[in-house]
C-alpha cells in the first residue's frame, strides 16, 4: 500500500514537470511545493489545499447537497440533537443543590462533575470512531438512545449513586450528540456557510432557553421529571434523524475490515488521559476541605494526574500507532493551538456562571423555586444568544474572525470581572455584569468548535470536534472542581469566624439548648443549615426549625449568613478572571482563518 501510495505522488510529479516543461517561460504558473495525494491508507484521492480539502473521489465537491426532506430531517434531528446536549447541563446543573439535598448527599461536587467526566473521557473515542465507521448509528444508539436511559436512571433513582450513575450515562449520550450533530452538519454544507448553519441549529434551542425556569417550576412538583422530560425530548430527536440522515461510506475505514477498523482506535492513550484527569479531579474536590493542600492525599493524586497527561502525550506522540488525534489534524498550528487554549478558558467560566448563579440567586438573594427560575432564565437565553450572534457574524464577516473571538473574550473579562461588585441588597446590580459575562461566554465556547472544522481535514472532523468537545467538558469538570472546593473552603472560613457569636446574640444556641441539643448538635446544625441555604431561602429553613424562625435570628443570623455567602461568591468571581484574560492572549495571537473560508463541500449525502 505504501509503495502504491509513493507511485501516485513520483507518476504526480512528473506529469506535472512535463507538462511544464512543454510551456514558454511566460506562460509557466507559479509554483509551489504541493501534496496532492491523500494520507490516508487506502484512500486513492487527492487533496487540494496541503491536503486539507478532499477531491477526486467521483463527487462534486463544488456544490451543495440538495435541500430535500432527508436534508431537512438531518439537519433538524442533529439540531435536536445539540440541543439535548446543551439543555441536559442547564436543566440539571441550576437545581443540582437541591437535588442534593433531597438525596441526602454529601457528593455533590461528584453529582455534578459525573457527566462532564465521562463526556471528557469518551470523547477521544468517538470522534475517531466515527470518521472510521460513520456517524448515523454511533449519533442514533450511543447518543439519543444511551441519553434516554441515563435520564430515566436519574429520574427513578433512590439515592446519590444512582445519580451519578445516571449521569455518567448521560455524559456519555450527550458527547456523542454534541460532537458528532456538529461533525455531521459542518461536513454536509460548504465550509463558508458553516457558521450559518450553526446559528440555525442553535435557534432549534430557543424554546429550552428559558431551561432554568422550567427545573425550577418542575422542582415544584419534583426535580425527577427533569428527566422524563429530556427522555421525551431525545425520543422524539431518535425519530427525526433515523428517518432522515443517510450517510456515505467513510474514507478512512474503505477496505479495512471490523477488526482493522478497532485496532485503530487508540483505547491505551483514552484510558491513560481519563486517569489522568480522574486523578487531577480528586486532588482539586478534597483539597483544602478534607486535606490540607500541602498534604499527601492531596498532592499525591494531584502530581500524579499531571504525570500521567505528560506520558499521555508522549504515548501519543512516540509510541502509539494510531494516534487518537493524528498529527495531520494540526493543518495550522497557530490558530489551532490558539483555539484550544480560548476553548479552555471560556468553558471553565462556562460552569461559574451556570452553577453558582443559581445558588447565589437563593442563598444570597433568598429567592424561592419561581423567583429562582425567572432570575436565572438569563442563562440560557444569553449564552444561546451570544452563540447565535457570534455565528452569524462568523459568516458575514469573514475576515474577521480572529477579531471577532478576541471582542467577546474581552467581554467576558469585562463581565466576571464586574460580578464582584454585586451589592447583596441590590439585585438590580447583578443584571448588567451578568448579561455581559454569560453573551461572551456563548459568543467563544460553541463558535470556536466550528472555526477549528474549517482549518481540519475533510476525513478527521470527527476526530477535532471530539478533541474540542472532550477539551471543553474536561475543563468544566476541572474548573467546576475548582471553584466548588474554593467556594465551599470559603464558607467554612468565614463561618467559623462569624456564626457562633450571632448564634449567641440571637438567642438561637439557648433556644437550640432548651430544645435539648447538645453543642456538637448545634455545631453539626449549623453546617446543615449553610448546605440547606444553597438550595432553599432561609424562611422555609426556619419553618423546619422553629428556633430560627425568631426576631433575633432574622436580625442577626440571616444578614450573616447572607454576607458569608456574598463574600464566598466574591472570591470564585475573582477566579474567573484569571482565566478570561488567559483565553484574551490566545484570542489576540490566533491569526487569520479566512483563506479556508470557502465553498467547499466535505461530504456528499445518499439519496
Amino acid at each position: 500500500m505504501a509503495e502504491e501510495h509513493e507511485k501516485r505522488e513520483v507518476i504526480a510529479d512528473h506529469l506535472d514537470r512535463e507538462s511544464n516543461d512543454n510551456l514558454s517561460d511566460s506562460d509557466k504558473p507559479e509554483l509551489r511545493p504541493h501534496r496532492t495525494i491523500s494520507r490516508v491508507p487506502g484512500n486513492p484521492n487527492y487533496f487540494e489545499k496541503d491536503g486539507l480539502r478532499t477531491e477526486g473521489d467521483g463527487h462534486d465537491h463544488t456544490t451543495e447537497n440538495r435541500k430535500n426532506w432527508q436534508f431537512v430531517c438531518t439537519v433538524l434531528g442533529c439540531a435536536m440533537a445539540l440541543s439535548a446536549s446543551q439543555i441536559s447541563a442547564l436543566l440539571y446543573l441550576t437545581i443540582g443543590t437541591a437535588i442534593a439535598v433531597d438525596l441526602r448527599s454529601a457528593l455533590f461536587a461528584w453529582m455534578l462533575t459525573a457527566s462532564n467526566l465521562s463526556s471528557g473521557a469518551l470523547a477521544p473515542f468517538v470522534g475517531p470512531l466515527a470518521d472510521l465507521i460513520g456517524r448515523r448509528n454511533i449519533l442514533l444508539y450511543g447518543g439519543f438512545g444511551l441519553s434516554i436511559v441515563a435520564t430515566v436512571l436519574c429520574a427513578a433513582t433512590p439515592n446519590d449513586i444512582g445519580f451519578i450513575a445516571g449521569q455518567l450515562l448521560l455524559g456519555i449520550g450527550n458527547v456523542v450528540q454534541d460532537l458528532l450533530s456538529l461533525a455531521v452538519v459542518a461536513e454536509s454544507v460548504p465550509t463558508s456557510k458553516r457558521p450559518i448553519y450553526v446559528a440555525f441549529m442553535l435557534l432549534i434551542i430557543i424554546p429550552w432557553a428559558p431551561g432554568t425556569l422550567y427545573s425550577n417550576l418542575l422542582l415544584e412538583a419534583s426535580w425527577r421529571w427533569v428527566g422524563a422530560v429530556l427522555a421525551i425530548w431525545n425520543l422524539i430527536g431518535f425519530v427525526v434523524l433515523y428517518i432522515g440522515y443517510k450517510e456515505p461510506p467513510r474514507v478512512n475505514s474503505l477496505g479495512l475490515t471490523r477488526r482493522e477498523m478497532l485496532k485503530r482506535i487508540d483505547f491505551v492513550g483514552g484510558f491513560i488521559f481519563m486517569a489522568g484527569v480522574l486523578l487531577i479531579l480528586v486532588a482539586l474536590n478534597i483539597g483544602g476541605r478534607d486535606s490540607p493542600w500541602t498534604s499527601a492525599p492531596t498532592l499525591v493524586p494531584l502530581v500524579m494526574g499531571f504525570v500521567v497527561l505528560i506520558a499521555g502525550c508522549l504515548y501519543e506522540y512516540f509510541v502509539a500507532p494510531w494516534p487518537l488525534f493524528p498529527r495531520r489534524i494540526v493543518h495550522a498550528p497557530r490558530p489551532f493551538y490558539c483555539m484550544l487554549c480560548v476553548i479552555f478558558g471560556a468553558g471553565i467560566n462556562y460552569v461559574c456562571m451556570v452553577v453558582f448563579w443559581p445558588i447565589q440567586a437563593r442563598a444570597v438573594f433568598q429567592g424561592d423555586n419561581v423567583q429562582t427560575g425567572i432570575w436565572t432564565v438569563p442563562i440560557g437565553i444569553c449564552i444561546l444568544g451570544g452563540a447565535i450572534i457570534a455565528a452569524l457574524l462568523l459568516h458575514v464577516l469573514k475576515n474577521q474572525v480572529n477579531w471577532i473571538m478576541v471582542g467577546f473574550c474581552v467581554a467576558q473579562v469585562i463581565g466576571t470581572s464586574c460580578l464582584v461588585l454585586i451589592n447583596p441588597n441590590n439585585l438590580a446590580t447583578v443584571w448588567g455584569p451578568l448579561i455581559i459575562a454569560l453573551v461572551s461566554v456563548g459568543g467563544v465556547l460553541v463558535p470556536n468548535q466550528v472555526i477549528i472544522t474549517i482549518i481540519t481535514p475533510d476525513d478527521l472532523l470527527g476526530s477535532v470536534t471530539a478533541l474540542t468537545v472532550g477539551l471543553r467538558a474536561a475543563t468544566q469538570a476541572i474548573g467546576l472542581a475548582i471553584f466548588y472546593n474554593q467556594f465551599s473552603s470559603k464558607v467554612t472560613e468565614l463561618a467559623l469566624e462569624r456564626l457562633q457569636p450571632v448564634f449567641i446574640s440571637s438567642g438561637v444556641a439557648f433556644d437550640l439548648i432548651n430544645e435539648g441539643f447538645a453543642i456538637p448538635e448545634i455545631t453539626a446544625l449549623a453546617q446543615t443549615m449553610l448546605t440547606s441555604l444553597t438550595a432553599m431561602p432561609y424562611r422555609q429553613w426556619a419553618e423546619m426549625y422553629p428556633a430560627f424562625a425568631s426576631e433575633g435570628a432574622y436580625r442577626d443570623i440571616l444578614p450573616t449568613v447572607v454576607g458569608i455567602f456574598s463574600e464566598s461568591f466574591e472570591h470564585i468571581y475573582y477566579i474567573t478572571i484569571a482565566f478570561g484574560v488567559f483565553a484574551c492572549i490566545f484570542a489576540v495571537g490566533m491569526g487569520s482563518v479566512s483563506r479556508y473560508m470557502d465553498n467547499h463541500v466535505a461530504v456528499k449525502m445518499t439519496d
